[in-house]
């Protein structure tokens, strides 16, 4: 079963760096796909970006080593929870678009495996 664990949080670690590393290759692009817009639209994307591609960092620590690394988990829990609820504001508001929204509820599917990890999970 650990190796469905490890495999599972280097997926999430893919995941959030490949979308971190997105923002932050295209921080205008991706600024005008959300309607971020002003002189530190640029900055916003690009801050956003790293940290999303920090908690890939993180996953991918959990991916070595699963149970040393549990704490990390609890982040993710909480940072993917709250991605998925501004996601969910911010579409009804009309201000993201479905795509985003459904990039954001993706977080989710990652909400209900880590805890299942948390609970089941290596300790």
């Amino acid at each position: 079963m650990t190796a469905f664990w490890r495999g599972l949080f280097a997926l999430a670690a893919c995941y959030n760096l490949t979308v971190g590393g997105a923002m932050m290759a295209a921080p205008t692009q991706v600024a005008g796909q959300l309607g971020v817009s002003g002189t530190g639209a640029a900055y916003a994307i690009l801050m956003v970006g790293l940290m999303i591609a920090v908690f890939g960092v993180g996953y991918a620590m959990v991916s070595a080593a699963p149970a040393k690394n549990r704490g990390i988990v609890w982040i993710g829990v909480v940072g993917k929870i709250g991605a998925a609820v501004l996601a969910a504001v911010q579409f009804k508001a009309g201000v993201i678009p479905f795509n985003t929204f459904l990039l954001g509820m993706g977080d989710l599917v990652f909400v209900a495996l880590f805890a299942l990890f948390l609970w089941r999970g290596p300790r």
